[in-house]
């Protein structure tokens, strides 16, 4: 017998019916608006847009509201609204300036300059005498050097001192002749000549 089955007979036999209670839940579906501040901040209003009059507040962690403190606020879209007592009492709608237009322009002008600048012809004497600056610095730097290396090893030569003896020379083996030397004179000039 299964598990199920047993608890089946259990419920049979003390009279127990199961089911299933069906909760009807009506969910509130509140409009609200959202909108960032500059700041990264979210705001929240319970309108389906920020506009004067409507309440403006944070959600915090735990699910509270908090009014929005008295002050401007700057959005990210560029709009600005202004909230006192947690109500939005002014909205002003993103301008573009005449001022931040005026900024691009000369920003574009300059790098219209720049690029000018950049594709100046230069002069086949103007490259030659570049590339003589080039290399004559970079004869400097090998001097410099080059005299930094000898002068090391100037100073290491005085420092060292001389550590391996010379073997003593070998006179070259006189040639004697023998053939004319009696046995006990020839065995001396064997062992004198490799004796030395």
């Amino acid at each position: 017998m299964t598990l199920k089955e047993r608890i089946s007979d259990i419920f049979e036999k003390y009279s127990v019916e199961l089911a299933v209670e069906e909760k009807e839940e009506t969910q509130e579906v509140a409009l609200m608006a959202t909108a960032v501040l500059e700041s990264g901040q979210e705001i929240m209003t319970d309108a389906d847009a920020f506009a004067v009059g409507v309440s403006a507040f944070v959600v915090n962690d735990e699910g509270e509201r908090i009014p929005l403190p008295d002050g401007d606020y700057q959005l990210q879209d560029g709009s600005m609204l202004v909230v006192a007592e947690g109500a939005v009492v002014e909205v002003n709608e993103a301008t573009t300036e005449p001022e931040v237009e005026a900024e691009e322009e000369k920003e574009e002008e300059m790098k219209a300059e720049e690029v000018e600048a950049s594709s100046e012809v230069l002069t086949r004497e103007a490259v030659e005498g570049m590339i003589a600056e080039a290399i004559e610095a970079t004869k400097k730097e090998f001097s410099s050097q080059i005299e930094e290396r000898d002068a090391k090893i100037t100073e290491l030569s005085k420092q060292a001192t001389p550590s391996i003896s010379r073997a003593p020379k070998m006179e070259a083996p006189v040639s004697v002749d023998l053939k004319s030397l009696s046995i006990t004179e020839r065995v001396a000039a064997i062992h004198n000549q490799f004796s030395k």
